[in-house]
């Protein structure tokens, strides 16, 4: 009977012997496999967009040595799918996240931004992003890692525009109307509301209307109508790379350095894009002989921002005060050009 029951045991200590290597062996292949992730963009995201999603995806799996993989997908329900519990990096322009964080048009405003670095070190500074997210924070499950330019916005004008003459005031088409009549006075514009700016330059309704550059290209190639490009960038237009909330904090420290290099990389790659963008359109508008205008954007910047915060109770769109403030106190300052 001793035997019989020392036999058993031993049995039972190999069998809890083994159980324990094969729970090892199974905890060890589920460590190994890489975790998969979703990111979402719009489904009619501009270029600089989705190349620098999917930038992001390959660096993120680079940096993480496989354990980190992402699922790009796109929608045209943005605002759903940034509030879905599978979704745990999203890439989007502010003009969309606007609609449900109103303060957010602040950075719609026309010369807000001096450029591209102004841009950059303003909206990411600790203060501005801590902000920003307690904005998103009402809306979204979801957090700012890092913010970045993705394009931008000129002005076209017919061939009689002369912005030296501070005399005039010219008709700008416009989609939303910001200011007053008196201010408007004051920066040289008539304000025209409409749907597109555009077609309205085209049918002769104003004499500017804010454009893409890619949109006039297209315009040049299938118009008569003389256009000028007045170069003035007087929209720098932000995407923010976003993060699931909490996220964070359950990645291995391996995994958070790899998300916050890929994520560094990843708006860089969309700046460069988007830059790139400029100069091939640019070059194109050249070769379809539409002149380029200059514009003193010093100027405009200076006027405006004076606006912004010294008058702006009595614009049609008051500014949010306090990312105004933030953004304008922690911005690197860089000459206009």
């Amino acid at each position: 009977m001793r035997r019989i029951m020392k036999r058993l045991g031993a049995v039972a200590v190999i069998f809890l012997l083994l159980s324990g290597c094969t729970q090892q062996a199974v905890q060890k292949e589920q460590e190994e496999q890489p975790r998969t992730m979703s990111m979402v963009i719009a489904s009619d995201a501009p270029t600089s967009i989705q190349l620098a999603a999917q930038e992001f995806a390959n660096r993120l799996a680079y940096y993480s040595d496989g354990e980190l993989e992402i699922s790009l997908n796109t929608s045209d329900r943005l605002d759903s799918a940034l509030t879905a519990d599978d979704t745990q990096f999203a890439l989007v322009e502010n003009e969309r996240l606007s609609k449900a964080v109103e303060p957010l048009e602040t950075f719609a405003l026309p010369f807000f931004f001096q450029d591209a670095d102004y841009l950059f070190s303003g909206l990411n500074s600790e203060r501005t992003r801590e902000q920003l997210n307690r904005l998103l924070a009402e809306q979204y499950p979801m957090e700012i890692k890092m913010s970045v330019v993705y394009g931008y916005e000129d002005l076209a004008a017919d061939g009689s525009v002369d912005l030296t003459d501070f005399r005039k005031r010219y008709p700008l088409a416009v989609t939303r109307s910001f200011f007053s009549q008196e201010q408007q006075q004051e920066i040289g514009a008539l304000e025209i509301e409409g749907e597109n700016p555009l077609q309205m330059l085209l049918d002769k309704e104003v004499e500017i209307a804010p454009v893409e550059l890619e949109e006039l290209v297209q315009a040049a190639q299938s118009q008569d109508y003389p256009l000028v490009l007045l170069e003035s960038r007087h929209q720098l237009k932000p995407a923010y790379l976003m993060m699931q909330t909490g996220l964070y904090e359950q990645l291995t420290p391996k995994q958070q350095a790899a998300v916050e290099q890929a994520v560094v990389m990843a708006c860089g790659y969309c700046r460069t894009v988007a830059d790139q963008n400029r100069r091939e359109n640019l070059e194109q508008l050249q070769q379809l002989g539409v002149p380029v205008e200059p514009v003193n954007r010093e100027k405009y910047f200076a006027l405006l921002a004076d606006i912004y915060q010294y008058d702006a109770g009595n614009m049609l769109y008051r500014p949010d005060a306090q990312l105004d403030r933030l953004v304008r106190s922690d911005a690197v300052k860089y000459s206009v050009s």
